[in-house]
């Protein structure tokens, strides 16, 4: 996998100390996390308060390093664009994500699992929105949102 600094200046991007501590720390995630929980991880990281955390997140989205995913309390959570992510199913497996189809906006048109117990969200590649080339002909389309909700490994286990 990449490192932060790799994935911001092969954008031509320039890196800073914030964006690549937040951007570390989403790299690190298997799953998306909320602005709350990135402020947590950087904890003790001086020079990083709730605000630049903000405004790395907005710029890491302006620059398409990254995704928000809403849910179902309202927050955001983001996740990083990368081409390859990786889930475990229910039954344990790991699987790897593809590539958001071409034609679809900006690695926006993939689902996304929440769980309902412990509020993780894990974007799924495989199941990406199957949607008619003339949607996007005559509507001008800046995001797509598929989610599914139910219960992950980790809860299934806790609770049997």
């Amino acid at each position: 996998m990449q490192t932060a600094e790799q994935l911001i200046t092969e954008a031509g991007l320039r890196p800073t100390k914030a964006r690549l501590a937040v951007l570390s720390v989403m790299i690190n995630s298997h799953t998306a996390l909320s602005h709350t929980e990135i402020l947590s991880a950087l904890h003790g990281v001086k020079e990083i308060d709730r605000v630049t955390v903000y405004r790395v997140l907005d710029w890491l989205q302006e620059n398409a390093l990254i995704h928000k995913i809403s849910t179902d309390d309202r927050a955001w959570k983001f996740q990083l664009n990368a081409p390859k992510r990786s889930y475990k199913a229910a039954d344990g497996t790991s699987h790897s994500a593809l590539l958001t189809p071409s034609g679809l906006p900006s690695n926006h048109g993939h689902a996304h699992l929440h769980c309902q117990q412990c509020g993780t969200v894990l974007c799924i590649h495989e199941l990406a929105a199957h949607i008619p080339a003339g949607i996007f002909q005559t509507y001008q389309v800046s995001h797509i949102e598929i989610s599914l909700k139910g219960i992950c490994p980790d809860c299934q286990q806790a609770a049997a």
